[in-house]
Parts: C-alpha cells; structure tokens; sequence
C-alpha cells in the first residue's frame, strides 16, 4: 500500500521514521521545492513530492500538519483514505477539506519514531482493519468508539510522553539530590520505565505497585511523600485540561 504523508515535521516525521521497514511504499508532500532535498536526507527510500498542491487521488493520505493550519493545505482528487493524526479536528471538519472515500482519526504518539506508540483511533469502521495494520508498523493501533473517547486518548496517549519525561526528570532530580551521580540515575531511570513497561502487560498498576511496597519500607515512606504533594491528583488534572484543550481545538 502507498502512503502519502501530509506533513512531516515531529509526529509526521516520527511516524515515518517508525514505518520506515513496514514494506509500505511512502511518499511525502511539501509545497515548498525549497525543502525538498532537506526531506530526501531526513527520510531516505521516500519518495519526496511538490507542487502548489498534494495530488490524493485513490491514495492513503496521513494528515499530519498542525491543526491551526490544515485548512490551507492545497489538495487535488479523491483520497482512498484520509487517517489524520491531528489533535482536535474533527471528522466532519477533516470531510469538508478533504474528499476521501473514508476519514479517519488517530492519535499516535512520539515514541512512533521507536516503533511503540499506543495509537488510539476511530472514524469510518469500513477502512478499520487496513489503518490498524498501518498503526501496528510503529507500535499499536486502539481502537476507540467515538471521537469524545479519543480527545481522551490524545489527553493520555498522545501527550503522555512529556508528563513520562516530567516523572522521569524528577525521579533522576531526586535521586542527584541524594548523592547518585547523573549518569548513573539517568540509566537506572530508562531501566526503571523498561521494566515497569513490561510489567503492566501481566497485570494491574494497583496490584504491581502493592507488590513492591512492603509495611513500613522505603516505598511506602516515598508512596506517602508522593500523596502528601498531592502527585496523584496533579496526573488527574493534567488528563482533564488536554481532554479540554483538545475539544477547544474541535
């Protein structure tokens, strides 16, 4: 299947670098010449396109411009599909710009350069299978039942990784705090995510997080230090602003 991407700056380009051994032949779009041969560097075996508009006709389009802007991108003929990856837009405001048999929206994140984002998605359930399989080429398609639920998903997936690098900055902070050299804190913190990451596919955070934390022991001291800065509901809160700022940008 060929892809055309629409926009290849963090996410597009992350999604791309993610794809890059999927086997889909991937082209992508710019409407400045100028930036061509930059593009041709950043991705080679991609096929680098311009002109005053991206010609859609019969092809898979991602569309991964940011969302202030994806109304003035210029576009000629009919998308087989169109699978936006920006945060906000809805179905119906995408169908209006873009004439496609099928739209659909996703919410990849960062980590799709690595080949692991969690992608929730959702739209026209007629081309459900074929853009699971094209999410599954850098980590994992989800999908989710209505657009209200991917606003959340974007709150939580899509921005995840910068409240991770917070919890992961802070962790390694303290532990420089204590006396633990940089380096060291830093390769204990990308061990510690690796290993709580493959915990959570075999079971529930609650009973991981009691299985670690024994009466009266050094995580239940920490685990109480953590609720008294209130850490739990600042996660909680940080969920409902995006989901908020993501229904602003609809």
């Amino acid at each position: 299947m060929e892809i055309l991407f629409i926009g290849a700056g963090n996410m597009g380009g992350a999604i791309i670098r993610g794809m890059a051994a999927s086997g889909h032949r991937i082209a992508v779009y710019t409407h400045n010449a100028e930036k061509v041969e930059t593009l041709k560097a950043a991705f080679p075996g991609c096929t680098i396109e311009s002109g005053e508009a991206a010609n859609m006709e019969g092809r898979v389009v991602v569309l991964a411009v940011k969302p202030q802007v994806y109304k003035s991108v210029k576009v000629t003929g009919r998308a087989k599909a169109v699978i936006s990856v920006m945060a906000g837009v809805t179905l119906s405001a995408i169908r209006e710009s873009f004439a496609a048999e099928y739209v659909l929206r996703s919410m990849p994140n960062v980590a799709a350069a690595k080949g692991l984002s969690a992608t929730a998605f959702t739209g026209d359930e007629g081309f459900k299978d074929e853009t699971k399989a094209i999410l599954d080429c850098f980590g994992q398609g989800i999908w989710v039942g209505s657009e209200k639920e991917l606003n959340v998903a974007t709150a939580l997936a899509g921005s995840g990784p910068a409240y991770m690098m917070l919890v992961a900055e802070a962790l390694a902070d303290g532990a420089v705090r204590m006396g633990l050299k940089r380096p060291a804190a830093a390769q204990l913190v990308q061990g510690l995510f690796e290993g709580s990451a493959a915990l959570l596919t075999d079971g529930h955070p609650g009973v991981i997080k009691d299985s670690v934390m024994s009466p009266g022991g050094t995580t239940a001291y920490g685990y109480a230090a953590l609720e008294n800065g209130k850490v739990r509901d600042g996660f909680i809160k940080a969920i409902e602003a995006a989901v908020k700022r993501a229904e602003e940008l609809g």
